[in-house]
């Protein structure tokens, strides 16, 4: 029987048109519209018509105003981090808050030339952002601790700015939270890509330079610096005019999901027998860190992506296992912690250390209840998207809080 005449016999069955469909996609592509020459107005034919005749929109060309502004703005913030060197200022002091907040105040920049510069969201932004530069030179050098632990937080509490600004008057919106949560994980991949692909090309050409004996440490000394503030701002604009990394995301997070699990259980195992190891060692807690930081981005893009291709089941079981084990892990972790703030004294970095891993224990208990509730079938996945989207906001008032109150708390 050909593909038209079973298209025919099951002209009324829409499942069996799908396995037809799937079967042999071409030959349902050719024959289809002979198969319906009869039903041109049936609704059912108009939707397969939709959807094999489909063609995403084409990307919009970038034009040379935007382009011209692009490239200001990455010589701008190359020149910026550039000054350091360029004066008797301390260079390490400088640059440690100046990579974070000068590439992502030229990616916001962009971002709202891009959105038509809408004038509340624009002020705030610059506003932020001179403000935080100003408030940076008021700590104090003789500050190493928290010098380091403002350095460390800013980035994290520049992106929750940033997100705010993206969704403007819509920051109560849960689906324009999650969507926030979807764009920075296509941003990573594309900064990564940029960076891998940038960093090639900087070695390719300082190996070129260096074997016919020209003077190339300007490519490291100088390139390198304007490459790495340009990163953000273009791989902003990729995401959001190409999204070429949305389907990978997702797919990324569901690869390395199950051997994460398969980490996450040794580790476990590992401090069951030297548990000593973790309370002790600074280390091994730092990795223990990492490691959360890890489960959460993974457990965030496989649940955020999955609209990519669905929910699979086994995706979605290796998931629930890997987060209710780091909420056990996370709960020793915090304890360890306790311990050593009860042994050795309060510090800015045991505080700081203290509060990530409580927000963070929040976050995976919140997600984790709502597994529970999902494979008990009391609730959805989507369920589980609305309360991580309630719970961003935390992650804002906790990295402003280490910006901005913690340094004057400890003052060393």
């Amino acid at each position: 029987m050909t593909i038209e005449s079973k298209i025919r016999t099951t002209i009324t069955d829409p499942e069996n048109l799908e396995e037809i469909y799937r079967d042999d996609p071409k030959g349902f592509r050719k024959s289809y519209k002979d198969a319906f020459v009869n039903q041109q107005d049936s609704l059912l034919f108009r939707a397969w018509q939709a959807r094999l005749n489909f063609s995403p929109a084409k990307t919009q060309a970038l034009s040379s105003i935007d382009l011209m502004i692009m490239l200001l703005l990455c010589f701008a913030a190359g020149t910026l981090l550039k000054i350091p060197e360029w004066t008797d200022l301390d260079n390490f002091e400088l640059f440690g808050w100046m990579v974070s907040l000068i590439p992502l105040s030229a990616m916001f920049l962009y971002t709202m030339h891009m959105h038509g510069w809408p004038r509340k969201t624009t002020k705030f932004g610059i506003g932020i952002s001179l403000f935080l530069g100003l408030f940076m030179t008021f700590i104090p050098e003789k500050w190493d601790d928290v010098y380091t632990l403002v350095c460390l937080n800013l980035p994290f509490f520049l992106w929750s700015l940033y997100g705010l600004c993206r969704v403007a008057n819509n920051w109560q919106s849960t689906d324009q939270r999650i969507e926030y949560l979807r764009f920075s994980g296509e941003l990573i991949i594309h900064a990564g890509l940029l960076f891998l692909g940038g960093g090639v090309l900087l070695l390719l050409t300082f190996g070129l330079f260096d074997m016919l004996h020209i003077d190339s440490s300007w490519i490291i000394e100088d390139l390198a610096i304007y490459g790495m503030a340009s990163i953000p701002l273009v791989a902003a604009w990729a995401t959001d005019t190409y999204s070429a990394a949305r389907k990978l995301v997702p797919l990324l997070a569901r690869i390395f999901s199950p051997l994460l699990l398969v980490l996450i259980l040794s580790y476990m195992g590992a401090m069951a027998w030297n548990t000593e190891e973790l309370f002790q060692d600074r280390s091994t807690l730092l990795t223990y860190n990492i490691l959360l930081l890890s489960v959460l981005a993974t457990a965030v893009f496989t649940l955020t992506g999955r609209g990519e291709k669905g929910a699979g089941r086994l995706s979605t079981a290796v998931i629930s296992l890997m987060v209710v084990a780091t909420v056990i892990l996370d709960l020793v972790g915090i304890c360890a912690i306790g311990w050593r703030i009860f042994e050795y004294g309060l510090t800015a970095n045991r505080m700081s250390v203290l509060g990530s891993n409580l927000v963070t224990f929040g976050n995976l208990a919140v997600m984790g209840m709502g597994y529970l509730r999902y494979h008990s079938s009391k609730g959805t996945l989507e369920d589980i998207e609305i309360g991580l989207a309630r719970y961003l906001p935390l992650y804002a008032i906790w990295t402003g809080f280490s910006v901005l109150v913690l340094p004057w708390i400890f003052r060393y």
